[in-house]
């Protein structure tokens, strides 16, 4: 199957950047400052309270920046640990001010959740979610809550490239591009798109009248075994709404992303997931792939940076908290402005 990568315009992404308090990550980790910079994975500059990149040649570095099951949880709410898209916004140009190479994703479960999402079906996520300039997304089950159409619709208004290699409609035409492949850092990097199989069941049945989830681990194995020979990419990334370890694998519908990697499926290096709410604080390793998922409700950030420059890329994973947000940024302005404005507009709808 040829993929059809038409749907957004094709763009190479050549900045990034953070801002948190790398001291309370090496605190969390347990890593060794001297052991991360020998290994080449970390060049921050630690004079300055806001850890900006230090000199060097950044060009061979890339920063994933990761969210999933977002659940509309786009305004900072304290109480429950949320950071919300404002703050968000600040930290992803962080990055993208002191780094080279950026690719900010989201792994689904996205348009649906609060009252002002709802309300507006999906469009404050929509549009927020552009105004941080996202890459590239895959659909959750809950992003079908407003019927496939609107979720399609909100997909075509994004500014993002949305990408699922496992929903198709009853001619078996595919509803996404299943994958699409970017220039970043010199590098060909591929992004999978994978829905879970129990949208069937975790979505009313309404939503999704016509459309059907081919098996998973089979559509898996050949799209990765078609991007590998067409391409032959220097990454490949898997951005999947599957779920980690919280399903039954002994169910085709309720198949987890570990289940799929042990055994079943090979040739992914890096597994951005969601669906399971997750937090792996730095990524888990199964069968020579990197899984990453960072929680939910946009409680946290993940974060995995990858080096290029020897023989094989490495990588490391960690995840950005809202304390760590809140204690080392500003919200935006102009997102905490655009986000009073919805608000407005969700209470006028309600009226």
């Amino acid at each position: 199957m040829a993929a059809d990568n038409g749907r957004k315009d094709e763009q190479s992404k050549e900045s990034i950047g953070p801002n948190m308090d790398r001291r309370s990550f090496f605190r969390r980790t347990g890593q060794s400052l001297a052991a991360l910079m020998a290994a080449g994975m970390f060049s921050f500059d630690f004079t300055s309270p806001r850890a900006e990149a230090a000199d060097g040649d950044l060009s061979e570095k890339l920063i994933i920046l990761h969210t999933n099951d977002m659940h509309g949880r786009i305004e900072e709410d304290p109480e429950n640990d949320v950071m919300g898209m404002a703050y968000l916004k600040t930290i992803v140009d962080d990055f993208r001010e002191n780094y080279e190479n950026v690719l900010v994703l989201d792994a689904g479960d996205t348009f649906h959740g609060t009252s002002v999402a709802n309300t507006l079906e999906g469009g404050p996520v929509m549009e927020t979610m552009n105004m941080i300039d996202y890459d590239v997304m895959t659909a959750g089950n809950h992003d079908f809550n407003f019927g496939y159409e609107r979720m399609l619709e909100l997909m075509d208004e994004l500014t993002a490239e949305t990408v699922s290699a496992n929903v198709v409609d009853d001619s078996g035409e595919l509803l996404l591009p299943p994958y699409t492949i970017k220039e970043i850092a010199g590098q060909e990097i591929a992004i999978l798109g994978l829905a879970t199989p129990a949208t069937k069941f975790t979505t009313h049945p309404d939503n999704i009248v016509g459309i059907e989830f081919p098996n998973i681990l089979e559509t898996t194995q050949e799209y990765v075994d078609e991007i590998r020979s067409q391409y032959d990419p220097d990454l490949m990334i898997a951005l999947g709404h599957v779920g980690y370890g919280a399903n039954n694998p002994d169910d085709d519908d309720f198949t987890t992303t570990d289940y799929m990697l042990e055994n079943h499926v090979d040739g992914i290096d890096i597994f951005v997931d969601g669906h399971s709410h997750t937090r792996i604080p730095e990524g888990d390793w199964h069968e020579g792939t990197l899984v990453v998922q960072a929680y939910e409700y946009l409680k946290k950030l993940g974060v995995v940076e990858v080096d290029f420059s020897g023989d094989e890329p490495t990588m490391q994973a960690h995840l950005i908290s809202t304390d760590d947000a809140f204690n080392n940024y500003e919200p935006d302005p102009e997102m905490e402005e655009r986000l009073s404005e919805l608000r407005d507009e969700a209470a006028q709808e309600m009226l």
